[in-house]
């Protein structure tokens, strides 16, 4: 028989909800402070574009830990405001690339990573926040 722990809550997993979802609603705070038109989802896409233009769909997914359905809604959404322009590869495969205004809002959404990064550091040390982050990789993997 194996040992099964006590069942509380807060469990793990709705720590780490709450905690996902307090950073989220931060991050679309900070988002709207610097006058972006642009969710949460939106900025982690941009992100990931900043340092691979011309992706694959389904590698932005992987990347981001996201399922691919949300991030075609996502990306969809984003051409319509212009931010992106999509190339179909395949019935299955698009290729997403910056548009001229996605580019330029490149400055302004690293400040709000550096600001949201600033923000996470003030409640972490660096030496909790590496911990932090092995594990959730060990969790990953």
């Amino acid at each position: 028989m194996t040992n099964v722990p006590e069942y509380k809550m807060p469990n793990v997993g709705c720590l780490l909800g709450s905690v996902y979802q307090q950073e989220l609603s931060g991050l679309a705070s900070s988002l709207a402070r610097k006058g972006l038109d642009i969710i949460p989802s939106e900025y982690l896409v941009l992100r990931s574009l900043y340092s691979h233009d011309g992706i694959q769909q389904c590698d932005v997914a992987a990347l981001l830990g996201k399922d691919k359905a949300g991030v075609s809604r996502c990306v969809s959404s984003m051409e319509r405001k212009g931010l992106v322009s999509i190339e179909t590869v395949s019935h299955k495969c698009r290729r997403v690339w910056l548009s001229v205004k996605g580019r330029e809002l490149e400055s302004l959404i690293m400040q709000v990573a550096e600001e949201r990064h600033k923000a996470l550091m003030k409640r972490v040390d660096e030496k909790d926040m590496e911990t932090f982050v092995k594990v959730l990789k060990l969790l990953l993997n």
